[in-house]
């Protein structure tokens, strides 16, 4: 009996193991086939299926994903995609992002998995047929300064001429083929083409702004016409059509030489090389030109910065002393002053952002182009340390934040 009893046990689990077995080899399957349905065309997943967190705390994490990470998890289902689209969420990103330096490069030799824009576009890309080898290109990259060191994050995009503004992780910048004004977000690659407006100016500077009001792009642009006068269009990537406004007052600027600064509704200007005694100011709702007196007036390594949303003059009073001013309004606001820096050999210092939202102010050395991180809070100085080859001869470092925004404009979630 016992004996029997044994071999009936051995046949059950043997049994046991071969249904196991039959259910593991089940669970494969459909498995595989899950993961080639999803890897042919990546279908729709029901938010039931990956949200059993609270909508808020799933808010919460994706704000914590970088750019590149948060473009692909947009596209896990539907639910996510609306909500990393959503106006809501992207005003929030802008506002998490730290901030980094972006600027061009020449490169010899193409990059793998190159991103062209002239492709992109439609243009075919020139060749000379008296080269013997490929002509350099130029490609985006980022420079992230973080705890006294930089790192270079270099992109395979390519295809740009020149950086002339970015506004919320958009760039507007020219086509190194044709010339053409573009922008592009170079996160999702999502590119427009934009007409060009007055051409041939003998002096100009663009600017480019987001209108709360409106909740639309603007492009602005000035030029000195042949009379001398600084004249001022606008376009609206919404329309993508460019109408003038009247321009500053004669004589208020006497050189564009100056990229201006967005803060507090406005775009700014320095309107000269140095001396200035004022700055020329564009309000982005009702499109009309105001000057504001500064504190002090202007030496040749002094800069407007945006600082947490408000404009900041940055000035070196002495030689061994900077003071940071604030502006917290358009109408009715004065200059206070916020901050004083004290160090030795800092009047070669040029004031290019603001990074920890606000609580570290980088500079770049005219001379040697290396880059220096003022800490706010503790007030201390020090140079950072630059990776790769000297950085004197990049002259365009222009502040970037890396995120998804588009022109398109985005339905609210609330």
């Amino acid at each position: 009996m016992r004996a029997t009893r044994d071999t009936q046990l051995r046949e059950s689990s043997k049994q046991c193991k071969l249904l196991q077995k039959d259910k593991l080899s089940h669970l494969l399957r459909a498995s595989a086939n899950e993961k080639k349905e999803h890897m042919n065309g990546l279908p729709e997943i029901k938010w039931s299926q990956v949200a059993h967190l609270p909508y808020d705390l799933i808010f919460k994490i994706l704000l914590l994903l970088p750019a590149e990470s948060l473009h692909r998890s947009s596209f896990v289902c539907k639910a996510w995609f609306n909500l990393v689209n959503s106006s809501n969420f992207t005003d929030a990103y802008i506002c998490h992002s730290e901030t980094v330096f972006i600027f061009l490069q020449l490169v010899s030799q193409r990059r793998p998995k190159t991103f062209s824009i002239e492709a992109k576009l439609g243009l075919s890309e020139y060749h000379s047929i008296f080269l013997t080898r490929e002509p350099s290109r130029s490609y985006i990259n980022f420079l992230e300064v973080k705890d006294g060191k930089s790192k270079v994050i270099e992109s395979q995009i390519s295809g740009l001429k020149d950086i002339l503004a970015t506004c919320n992780g958009l760039i507007l910048a020219t086509c190194e083929q044709n010339g053409g004004l573009l922008v592009i977000n170079p996160v999702t690659r999502k590119l427009v083409a934009l007409p060009l407006g007055t051409i041939n100016a003998r002096d100009e500077s663009y600017g480019f702004v987001f209108g709360h009001l409106t909740g639309e792009y603007k492009v602005v642009h000035l030029f000195r016409d042949e009379s001398g006068y600084i004249s001022c269009e606008i376009l609206s990537l919404t329309t993508r059509s460019w109408w003038a406004v009247d321009g500053p007052s004669f004589g208020l600027f006497t050189k564009l030489i100056r990229k201006p600064v967005a803060a507090i509704g406005a775009l700014h200007w320095l309107p000269a090389k140095h001396g200035c005694s004022y700055i020329v100011s564009l309000s982005v709702d009702d499109e009309k030109f105001h000057t504001r007196a500064l504190p002090i007036s202007s030496s040749v390594n002094d800069r407007l910065l945006e600082i947490g949303g408000f404009l900041s003059f940055v000035t070196h009073v002495t030689l061994n002393r900077i003071e940071v001013w604030i502006l917290k309004g358009l109408q009715g606001g004065s200059w206070v002053k916020r901050h004083i820096i004290t160090s030795n050999k800092i009047t070669d210092l040029i004031p290019i952002s603001t990074l920890r939202h606000g609580r570290e102010m980088v500079f770049k050395g005219c001379r040697d182009g290396s880059f220096y991180a003022y800490d706010i809070e503790i007030q201390v100085m020090r140079k950072v340390e630059m990776e790769g080859e000297p950085h004197r001869h990049r002259s365009s470092y222009l502040p970037h934040v890396n995120t998804l925004a588009s022109w398109e404009s985005n339905a609210a979630l609330w």
